[in-house]
């Protein structure tokens, strides 16, 4: 089952409408997330997605955010600053969200909690495989020079969110501990009877239990987004390349420039010699 991503031309309507706030999902991303959100979405729900907030210029908020919870930078976040970013949705996902578990249950009382699981082994095998690989192409600093506005501010946001939550070191050993940090503080502020620890191989049951929806009448989505994922990343480093020769170089010899410049990041960005 592929996964789609919502449009700017939807997200424009999307954010023009009032929804009560209904599901965290608090558990790390490659933790059956994409298959989870599917599945929210198949029961009515409006999740709030690391995309939309790249497409809706969320990550700037972002950043800020993490720089004044962690590094005391900055006015905490609190209710009106989530509901700026939130308008439009009723679930929300994936990092930096959730590093916020004890603000988000605090500001929204009436919201439940999923925290969604998987083995950390197999979670940090596809991190490795996909996030992580990610920001190993080397043209990522590059790009965030020449085109600050775009690459600059999601490479910033990537690297302060890894950082924080495993000091940017990739190696098993620090991000099982930081993964399973993670799950131990959302257990301790989150009150247990808002709380469902999930994981989707439990399938409809559980799920629609705790939300108080009726299962539906077809099998629980199995969304294998790894291929999905690098491809996605590798149209956002795409954009980001042509914004950057376009900030180099001017409008009018943006298609030439394009032209050499992808072929150049494209052999840097996954390491090999030019």
């Amino acid at each position: 089952m592929a996964f789609e991503w919502r449009t700017p031309e939807q997200l424009k309507e999307l954010v023009k409408q009032d929804r009560p706030m209904q599901v965290f999902i608090m558990g790390m991303p490659r933790s059956g997330t994409m298959s989870l959100v599917t599945a929210l979405k198949k029961l009515g729900y409006t999740p709030y997605d690391f995309v939309d907030r790249i497409i809706l210029n969320h990550m700037p908020l972002w950043t800020s955010a993490l720089r004044a919870k962690f590094l005391n930078q900055g006015h905490p976040w609190g209710r009106p600053e989530f509901d700026r970013v939130f308008k439009g949705f009723d679930c929300v996902l994936d990092v930096p969200c959730t590093f916020f578990p004890s603000e988000l249950a605090t500001a929204y009382p009436s919201a439940l909690i999923i925290l969604n699981k998987r083995s950390p082994t197999a979670w940090h095998a596809s991190m490795s495989d996909t996030l992580f690989h990610v920001f190993a192409w080397p043209s990522w600093p590059l790009l965030s020079r020449l085109d600050p506005s775009f690459a600059g501010t999601w490479y910033e946001h990537c690297m302060l969110t890894w950082d924080i939550f495993c000091g940017n070191d990739y190696n098993a050993p620090a991000c099982i501990k930081a993964y399973n940090d993670h799950y131990e503080s959302v257990r301790r502020v989150v009150p247990k009877e808002r709380l469902l620890e999930y994981e989707v191989k439990e399938g409809w049951e559980p799920l629609c239990r705790f939300l108080g929806k009726e299962v539906p009448g077809e099998e629980f989505p199995n969304v294998n987004d790894k291929g999905f994922f690098v491809e996605a990343h590798g149209k956002l480093w795409s954009y980001a390349v042509f914004r950057a020769v376009k900030n180099v170089m001017g409008i009018g010899v943006v298609s030439a420039g394009v032209a050499v410049a992808a072929w150049w990041l494209y052999r840097t960005r996954y390491g090999q010699s030019v």
